[in-house]
């Protein structure tokens, strides 16, 4: 089920890098090539009712966790339900992300599982990388002609199968704490090393910030010992958190952090006091050609998590998120293995970190980055009430094997 709904995250930009060319780069234009746009509205139709269908048949038969399922669609479903509060009715497409995550839950994917996300990425880098030499113009921005001034190696920048480098980044920074979760170290370091370097590749360093925390968090998840990793993991997420959350709405300098300062100014300038309910899910979109004619082609979206969330569906979406990422941490640190709790983490605070100065995910639909993003964080989310009810489940069946004595009987008649 990983490999499935990854390759749908994925399939539109697959597809618009084969049939597109990028020596005329433009930031922030959309894709052009009708089979692209063609499988995005087909993925919005049949993801929910094939993850509704799972669901109900998974719970006919067997059974399905009810807080996880509740805790992984409710994002979604308030995005959704927040339209109406702006007069407009939710579209399909902002019921993707529920519906992925129901998916998800219902089939019972595990952390374990998700050492699938780290092999994915590893070829998508890899992917990227032979084509640097085969045919650069369909991975690099402006097709190779250009280097940019902040390119780390001189090089053009490598975009991979997305159209910015910063996504093709943070889409690897957010898959590599998972190449760890590779049986054998060998293969383990063959991925990191293929990641790593597509990452150097696309110089962006909202990734390779993600990438040091990730390494970090790793490193002391295998030095330390339990009872003294889960105080610095809640530590370390609550600075990740308060960063969020302090960046977009103190800066006052429009030049900071590359002009995102800019962006977070005027985004909380129209946020105004709509902040319990935000402005609507599509704001962004619908005022996109005012965004880039006062601020830039780079002003789709707020550019911290926080920031985004608010605008689109305000506080009530924004907690609906935060008690996914506080219970996914927290879920995290109760795994038994060392290294699971160590990959659980680093990805959590990656996303948090990169978070700050960037939107890791997109709230309406289901984008490329939730290949790397939302998969884990729902599989991680969802994993302990999963776990503990099957627990519960494989307790009753070992007392129900157990041969009753003659007292026993003699009760269980009366």
């Amino acid at each position: 089920m990983v490999i499935l709904v990854w390759a749908y995250s994925i399939a539109s930009p697959v597809v618009e890098t084969v049939f597109s060319d990028r020596q005329h780069y433009v930031e922030g234009k959309t894709s052009a090539v009708a089979l692209a746009l063609t499988l995005d509205s087909l993925g919005a139709i049949v993801v929910p009712v094939v993850a509704v269908a799972t669901t109900f048949f998974v719970g006919l038969f067997w059974r399905v966790t009810a807080p996880s399922l509740i805790l992984v669609i409710a994002p979604g479903l308030v995005l959704a339900a927040n339209e109406l509060v702006h007069g407009r009715p939710p579209t399909l497409g902002l019921l993707v992300t529920a519906a992925v995550g129901a998916l998800l839950v219902s089939v019972r994917v595990k952390t374990p599982d998700l050492a699938l996300v780290g092999y994915l990425g590893a070829i998508v880098a890899a992917a990227s990388i032979a084509a640097v030499y085969l045919a650069p113009s369909k991975v690099l921005i402006a097709g190779g002609t250009n280097s940019f001034d902040k390119s780390l190696t001189g090089a053009p920048l490598l975009a991979g199968i997305f159209t910015h480098s910063n996504t093709f980044g943070m889409f690897l920074s957010l898959a590599l704490p998972f190449v760890f979760l590779a049986r054998r170290w060998p293969v383990r370091l063959v991925l990191f090393a293929v990641v790593m370097w597509a990452l150097i590749l696309s110089s962006s360093r909202t990734a390779l910030v993600g990438v040091a925390v990730v390494l970090a968090v790793l490193l002391l998840a295998r030095v330390l010992p339990r009872s003294a990793f889960a105080p610095v993991a809640v530590g370390g997420f609550a600075v990740a958190v308060f960063a969020v959350f302090w960046l977009p709405f103190t800066e006052t300098d429009p030049e900071a952090y590359t002009y995102r300062g800019a962006i977070w100014i005027f985004d909380r300038q129209q946020l105004g006091d709509h902040w319990f309910f935000g402005l609507g899910a599509h704001w962004f979109a619908d005022n996109y050609a005012l965004l880039r004619s006062v601020l830039s082609s780079a002003a789709s979206h707020a550019h911290n998590l926080a920031l985004t969330a608010l605008m689109q569906g305000g506080a009530v979406v924004l907690v609906a998120w935060g008690a996914l990422l506080v219970i996914a941490l927290f879920a995290t640190l109760r795994r038994p293995s060392a290294r699971q709790r160590g990959v659980g983490v680093a990805f959590v605070m990656a996303l948090l970190v990169m978070g700050a100065t960037e939107t890791p995910f997109g709230l309406v639909g289901w984008g490329p980055l939730s290949a790397s993003a939302l998969i884990p964080l729902f599989v991680l989310a969802g994993q302990g009430w999963i776990e503990r009810e099957e627990d519960e489940f494989t307790r009753a069946l070992d007392a129900a094997s157990v041969p009753l004595t003659r007292a026993a009987l003699r009760a269980r008649r009366r």
